[in-house]
């Protein structure tokens, strides 16, 4: 079973307009909103293609009720420790032109040292049916920046695998700890490498220079994956090197797309797949949420189409 954490979830409200008009009134030509977080979305691709798969992290309060319920509509189990304060809720505003959406995330509720130390519990009552433990996304107010290290180096002591997908100081102190899997998006693998990553070569490097650290950390065969939006992604890994495309498609939000190419690629390792594939079959979840409105996940239909389309080389 692939178990999804999520330490701050949210309900992810999508606002589309016509034309943004900073400093005066603006038309909302309809609104979308959907449960949202870097695990919630994992697990509802690993749910879309089939796959036994656990959410948990910390809810409360009415929008946290939205986020259970839409999880129960999916078919994904759930079992998130309540917490006093209210999930937050996010605003993403999105109109007709090319530019990315302005996006209005709040804080999330302050989590005690008791709630934090309650999750532990919950998950350590799981851990026996678990294979990947998955983590990531920003961290809520009373969380430690190390909180990511701490669920790595748990997960390893009961001899289970984590993904990372995290950034600034809580995805380097998860990295020191070693995960197994780790997919930063460009710009998060430069602030980890303390470079840019302008070229598709300059990903190939920072994928190969991120899997020796991890190595280097005591990973078992760790995984870097280094995502490039619509140019598709790189993953390095003890057995090579590969170059991955992804589909073409019309990008509509690409909300929940990274989350959706790791939950894939977990669900693809999990069958027993080979990386090259496993690969494949991320970009095309990847692809199949960015076709999407909103904070919508991609569908199977769709993603069974495009996976012929994700072309993967050895690099």
């Amino acid at each position: 079973m692939i178990l999804s954490v999520t330490l701050n979830p949210s309900v992810d409200h999508a606002l589309f307009l016509d034309k943004l008009n900073i400093g005066d009134t603006n038309r909302v030509e309809r609104t979308e909103r959907d449960a949202g977080g870097k695990g919630v979305n994992l697990s509802r691709i690993v749910a879309e293609l089939g796959s036994t798969t656990m959410a948990t992290g910390f809810l409360g309060g009415g929008p946290g009720d939205y986020v259970r319920g839409s999880l129960d509509r999916q078919g994904v189990s759930n079992c998130f420790v309540q917490v006093e304060e209210d999930t937050r809720i996010n605003f993403s505003v999105e109109d007709a032109s090319d530019q990315p959406p302005t996006t209005f995330n709040e804080k999330g509720p302050t989590i005690s040292p008791e709630r934090f130390d309650e999750l532990f519990r919950v998950i350590k009552g799981l851990i026996d049916h678990v294979r990947w433990i998955a983590v990531g996304g920003s961290l809520p107010p009373g969380v430690p920046n190390d909180a990511y290290a701490r669920f790595v180096r748990f997960a390893h002591e009961h001899g289970v695998k984590v993904s990372l997908d995290a950034d600034n100081e809580p995805m380097r102190l998860g990295v020191e700890a070693g995960p197994d899997f780790v997919k930063p998006n460009s710009k998060e693998a430069a602030r980890l490498l303390g470079r840019e990553l302008r070229e598709i070569d300059d990903a190939v490097a920072g994928a190969r220079e991120l899997q020796e650290k991890l190595h280097k950390a005591h990973a078992h065969d760790p995984i870097v994956v280094i995502s490039l939006g619509e140019r598709g992604a790189v993953l390095a890994s003890s057995s090579g090197v590969y170059r991955g495309e992804s589909p073409k498609v019309e990008a509509i939000s690409t909300v929940g797309s990274g989350d959706s190419l790791i939950g894939g690629m977990l669900w693809a390792i999990e069958q027993g797949k080979p990386l090259g594939e496993a690969l494949q079959w991320g970009l095309a979840c990847g692809a199949a949420t960015a076709s999407t409105d909103g904070s919508e996940i991609g569908r199977r239909a769709k993603i069974m189409e495009l996976l012929p389309q994700a072309n993967v080389e050895r690099a």
